[in-house]
């Protein structure tokens, strides 16, 4: 009888994972790829600071998730006026620009739209509706007709509140105190003549 030799059974060695294939050089790939990205976006954003607030143009009406509407009065020698409805709509570079301020309608209610929350107030809202720095357009509706005017802001002080806990509208003497725009925030600017 032939006898056949006995084989031996190798066994298999247990399979190795993903970290255990990596080599010491390899798990420092991954830190070292994030410390380079980090910064890059640190030195880029000091090379390349991201745009400002209030010169970016809105892609959409309604679109971005941040948006409130706070409610503004405007007075002219004590007299109310409202926004126009083409507040915060000026063209840019020959296009048509809607900025983070803007005004719906005509009214004394604005729409503060971006991307994500922003802090801005009533100073940041002077920068859009008088974006030429000189001038207000400004809307009468005295007559129970909107009519169009026009004010030079060189003759005209201007004066900034906002209604508070007290119960009243509170006036604003430094640029600290600018509460943010919300959709419980109501102001007022005055307009006086000098």
């Amino acid at each position: 009888m032939n006898r056949v030799p006995k084989r031996k059974i190798r066994e298999q060695a247990p399979k190795k994972n993903f970290f255990q294939k990596m080599g010491k050089k390899d798990l420092l790939l991954p830190p070292i790829i994030i410390g380079a990205a980090v910064l890059f976006g640190l030195v880029f954003t000091q090379i390349v600071p991201p745009p400002q607030v209030l010169s970016v143009c809105l892609k959409a009406h309604n679109l971005d998730s941040y948006n409130v509407y706070p409610r503004v009065q405007v007075y002219v020698d004590n007299k109310q006026y409202l926004f126009p409805d083409t507040l915060g709509k000026q063209p840019k570079e020959g296009k048509e620009c809607m900025r983070p301020i803007h005004t719906d309608s005509v009214g004394d209610t604005l729409h503060v739209q971006y991307i994500r929350p922003v802090q801005l107030s009533l100073p940041d809202l002077m920068k859009v509706y008088s974006y030429d720095n000189k001038t207000l357009d400004l809307v009468d509706n005295a007559s129970g007709k909107y009519v169009n005017s026009t004010i030079d802001l060189a003759d005209y002080n201007i004066n900034y509140s906002y209604y508070s806990d007290k119960g009243e509208f509170t006036k604003i003497v430094n640029n600290s105190q600018f509460p943010p725009f919300s959709n419980t925030f109501f102001g007022r600017i005055d307009f006086i003549s000098k």
